[in-house]
């Protein structure tokens, strides 16, 4: 039986709420070729599978996911055995044929991804669940509903997905571009190569952690910047950038470009 979300807290605000419900984001990909996801009652979509897989990953695997029509959860784990769970449901078990999932390991690399067999537009919801070793480094491109990424210690690169973006920390050398929805990352600590979030249309919320050293850079932003932390005021710099210090500084987080509001919150357990 699927479960998602059971395994770390979904950040609303700067609060963590435990077992909140996946958020059904959909986008059509039929332009694409690709499978999409209506917003059509869940009995029609009758047809259901299950797919469960391994992997051994090493310390300097990379992991790609993209074109999901539904969630993404992924839990950091320690060890070296990654787990592969995916829940497909679809009107007919034609479509779920159609739809082609593609679970690839070369190189000591792991690719996850679906696509469409040529069978023209069809209606496949995805629910992906991931337990991945902490130190690789993640991907993710091209998701149409909520994501939500633990204590991740690699690299993040996420861009061009549309549903609600929630990380429990930023990972190393970390960018978040091109993506809709509201994104919330919790920052207890800054690694040296900062955080870009860049090109994103949608409210940006920074849980700070109560040790947190360091500098945010904001550019070309199309709408408010705001700070609820003691001591931590924005300044602005031209007429869309801003400039604030987080305790005595440190490593940089750049907003570069954004469409949404931008709030630094105390992050709150």
């Amino acid at each position: 039986m699927w479960q998602a979300q059971s395994y770390f807290g979904v950040y609303r605000g700067c609060r963590i709420l435990k077992n909140s419900s996946i958020n059904k984001a959909w986008v059509v990909f039929g332009l694409l070729g690709v499978s999409a996801a209506l917003p059509v009652r869940a009995a029609v979509y009758q047809e259901r599978d299950e797919i469960n897989r391994s992997f051994t990953l090493t310390s300097k695997a990379r992991v790609d996911v993209s074109v999901i029509s539904g969630s993404l959860d992924i839990e950091a784990i320690d060890g070296d055995t990654a787990s592969v769970q995916i829940e497909r449901t679809a009107r007919s078990r034609a479509e779920l044929e159609c739809n082609e999932v593609i679970l690839k390991q070369a190189w000591g690399n792991l690719l996850i991804a679906t696509r469409n067999r040529g069978c023209g537009t069809i209606y496949v919801v995805q629910r992906v669940l991931l337990k991945l070793p902490r130190y690789v480094d993640v991907s993710v491109h091209a998701v149409s509903g909520s994501i939500n990424i633990g204590e991740i210690e690699g690299a993040l690169d996420i861009s061009g997905n549309s549903g609600n973006i929630n990380l429990a920390q930023s990972g190393r050398r970390s960018r978040i571009s091109g993506n809709m929805g509201t994104i919330t990352i919790k920052l207890r600590k800054l690694y040296a190569g900062g955080l870009e979030l860049s090109g994103n249309s949608g409210p940006i919320k920074l849980c700070i952690g109560d040790e947190l050293n360091a500098v945010v850079k904001v550019s070309g932003i199309s709408g408010s910047v705001s700070s609820d932390l003691p001591d931590v005021t924005f300044h602005k710099t031209a007429a869309a950038d801003y400039y604030a210090l987080i305790g005595s500084g440190g490593p940089t987080i750049y907003v570069l470009g954004n469409s949404g509001n931008i709030l630094l919150s105390q992050y709150r357990e």
